[in-house]
């Protein structure tokens, strides 16, 4: 400001602006919304944990971090969930597909990913999805969860983002488990489609 000062005969004199004494972390901590419920915060880490529960330790403990970060920056739950899992170039690995998401005319993507999810829940029968030109996404997906209940397993759908079908396989005997975990988390999670 001293040139311009100069140059233009006092006219954009300022005073010197207010110095804080407050750390960066501080500063952020001020930025940032505080959460109000600590109870979802853990619900949530804890729902993601149950996800993760079936691939190696490793990738799983990312996973959870990224979600737990996506949280920490502000995200509601749901969109912590999908951005910390389906991020593409950091989320999760195909060889370790945990969330699906397909859009409602994703069929070639459902075809491409959902032997990967398979895989990755356990079964060891590989899915091979056959498409029929009059079924629409929630039809598919409700297909693919009869095909999931032979091997005691269930497609459970997360109303995580507004336009995706977005869900994952869970074992029969921990589906109530896995709700009411979404549900503390503040994510709706239900059998039938969204």
């Amino acid at each position: 400001m001293g040139i311009l000062d100069r140059l233009f005969g006092g006219r954009f004199t300022l005073p010197p602006p207010e110095e804080t004494n407050l750390s960066a972390s501080a500063i952020m901590k001020e930025l940032r919304p505080e959460r109000s419920d600590p109870t979802e915060k853990k619900a949530l880490e804890a729902f993601a944990q149950a996800l993760v529960a079936l691939i190696p330790e490793k990738e799983g403990g990312r996973l959870v971090r990224r979600v737990m970060r996506r949280y920490a920056m502000g995200d509601d739950a749901p969109g912590a969930l999908s951005e910390g899992f389906l991020n593409d170039p950091k989320g999760q690995k195909l060889e370790h597909l945990v969330l699906l998401s397909v859009e409602w005319k994703g069929y070639d993507v459902f075809e491409y990913q959902a032997p990967y999810l398979v895989s990755a829940s356990g079964v060891k029968e590989p899915y091979v999805y056959a498409r029929q030109e009059a079924s629409s996404m929630p039809e598919v997906l409700q297909h693919f969860d009869q095909w999931l209940a032979r091997f005691d397993k269930r497609y459970l759908h997360l109303d995580c983002t507004g336009d995706n079908y977005e869900g994952v396989i869970v074992d029969t005997q921990k589906l109530g488990e896995v709700i009411e975990l979404a549900q503390r988390a503040g994510i709706k999670a239900s059998l039938e489609s969204f």
